[in-house]
């Protein structure tokens, strides 16, 4: 006996999308978020991504704990017993802990400074220009 459709029409269900489909499908939504939440999706998550392949990478090669000194640059790369993968890590170090802290409060700043704001940016660069046409002067 065939199984039919919950409608009771006897139409087969659709097809699952194909994973490439979900996928651009998932790529494209991302534009409906704004601020924080897109940069996360769009830039945050491939670099963390990265940066855990390479440091899971490294703590199988060259050990956890060696791997966790070399990322706060508390061993030297060199020292390790792949120097030239531990280098990669160490510079993804350097680079992603002062990345990170520097978005967080430039993030934090400029939400400040906006929900503070009581005229538009546009406004006022719109009055800057009015007053220097007033005055015959230009840029």
């Amino acid at each position: 006996m065939a199984q039919s459709a919950p409608s009771g029409f006897g139409v087969p269900p659709p097809p699952r999308e194909r994973l490439l489909h979900r996928l651009r499908r998932w790529r494209l939504s991302l534009s409906a978020h704004h601020g924080v939440r897109y940069w996360t999706w769009t830039r945050g998550l491939p670099i963390l991504l990265a940066f855990g392949a390479l440091f899971v990478a490294n703590g199988l090669l060259i050990g956890w704990r060696e791997a966790y000194e070399v990322t706060l640059a508390i061993t030297s790369p060199a020292d390790t017993a792949i120097p030239v993968l531990a280098w990669f890590l160490s510079v993804a170090g350097w680079l992603l802990a002062p990345a990170a802290v520097g978005a967080i409060a430039g993030f934090m700043v400029s939400n400040a400074i906006t929900s503070r704001r009581t005229r538009s940016i546009e406004e006022l660069l719109g009055q800057g220009e009015r007053s220097r046409d007033r005055e015959g002067g230009s840029a």
